[in-house]
């Protein structure tokens, strides 16, 4: 073996082997986050839901509106202080020791900072919608609030980039006319317009790479990262984006939506029966008292622990669909495998992770599958 090659072989295997440590923190740390989630919303449930309503109620909001603003408000913002240690271990210190992240910690701290707002904005808008479907309609509460919750669903699905993606990361005009000439031959071929190629600034913060597809209709929007534009080349690039226009044309986002539904459906029918039967041992003032909230929480997350293996199934086999349609629309299966396998190492994914690991955790099949799938395919067009 020369030089050369044993240079490139050590290379690989210490990617792999930091891969492997990154996934395995990743599970402790995971399990950290549930077990703090957990034990947060056993706290509430137990005594600290009915305080902290009372406190809100005491300092003189007594309105029901009120209540459930700074309740909720509240709510969320205990939960993110005493989640922070995790989140700091998990986004920060854990990405900048494997140099995934190239944040200084004033701006990941302001990042986060923009994140617990959003999420708070969230919790609190929706919640005013929940809770005035449960004053109103007691008895069907959770079927209106189940529809506003698909409405937010809908919205944030189509417009959630367009909307939020500008608040983390600057977006400008690609100057590269050859590549998004590729791009708009692409979306023609398949019946789409392209309206704009965004080069999407994310290399000042991370060097993980990505491409995305956003917009309505026949017209759409590819986004860029920096990372991708500089770790793949165009024709890598263009069989990464037709990997994305797959999802669009085979409406994959609509059948995740579909799924997402059924299980929020069977989310609030059984918050509704655990409000029903645990209001009064509990101490709530009817099941509209937003003290019982956190079951509410509770409730999904019990529903999502369960049936997150099924949502990572169908997620994997509609990416397995991806791959298939991208590579022979495009006629690139080697260069997507190609670029499959330089995304895994540069965003140290491990390319054969456990099966315990897909089944519970990837929404994607594993790197080194694709890879040699794609390769397959590869090599029966050159047969044929």
């Amino acid at each position: 073996m020369s030089e050369v090659q044993n240079k490139r072989a050590e290379a690989i295997e210490r990617i792999r082997q930091a891969a492997h440590r990154l996934r395995r923190l990743e599970l402790v740390l995971a399990l950290a986050s549930l077990l703090v989630g957990a034990a947060y919303l056993a706290v509430m449930i137990a005594w600290g839901s009915t305080a902290l309503r009372s406190f809100v109620a005491r300092e003189g909001r007594a309105g029901p509106v009120a209540v459930v603003f700074w309740y909720l408000l509240l709510f969320t913002l205990i939960y993110n202080i005493v989640h922070f240690p995790v989140a700091f271990l998990r986004g920060y210190v854990v990405e900048r020791r494997f140099r995934l992240s190239r944040q200084r910690l004033r701006r990941w701290l302001w990042s986060e900072a923009k994140k617990y707002f959003l999420s708070a904005l969230f919790v609190v808008a929706l919640g005013q919608v929940f809770y005035l479907f449960l004053r109103r309609f007691e008895g069907t509460w959770w079927f209106w609030a189940w529809l506003a919750y698909l409405v937010f669903g809908l919205v944030i699905g189509r417009y959630g980039a367009r909307i939020l993606l500008p608040l983390f990361y600057k977006r400008e005009e690609l100057d590269d006319d050859a590549l998004k000439d590729r791009m708009r031959e692409l979306f023609s071929r398949a019946g789409f317009t392209v309206s704009d190629v965004k080069r999407i600034i994310v290399g000042q913060d991370t060097r993980k790479a990505n491409a995305a597809v956003t917009g309505l209709g026949s017209t759409r929007e590819v986004l860029l990262s920096d990372t991708i534009l500089e770790l793949l080349e165009p024709g890598e690039i263009e069989a990464v984006t037709a990997h994305e226009l797959a999802h669009i044309k085979s409406r994959h986002g609509e059948i995740m939506l579909v799924a997402g539904a059924a299980v929020s459906f069977a989310g609030f029918a059984l918050a509704a029966g655990a409000l029903n039967l645990s209001a009064e041992a509990l101490g709530l003032d009817g099941i509209s008292d937003v003290a019982g909230f956190p079951l509410i929480v509770l409730t999904f997350a019990g529903l999502f622990l369960v049936v997150s293996p099924l949502l990572n199934y169908l997620s994997r086999t509609l990416e397995w669909s991806a791959d298939i349609w991208a590579a022979r629309f495009t006629g690139k299966a080697q260069m997507l495998a190609d670029a499959i396998e330089k995304l895994a190492a540069n965003n140290l994914a491990e390319m054969d992770p456990p099966r315990y690991w897909q089944v519970l955790f990837s929404s994607h099949p594993a790197p080194a599958s694709r890879a040699s799938t794609l390769r397959n395919i590869a090599e029966k067009s050159a047969g044929r």
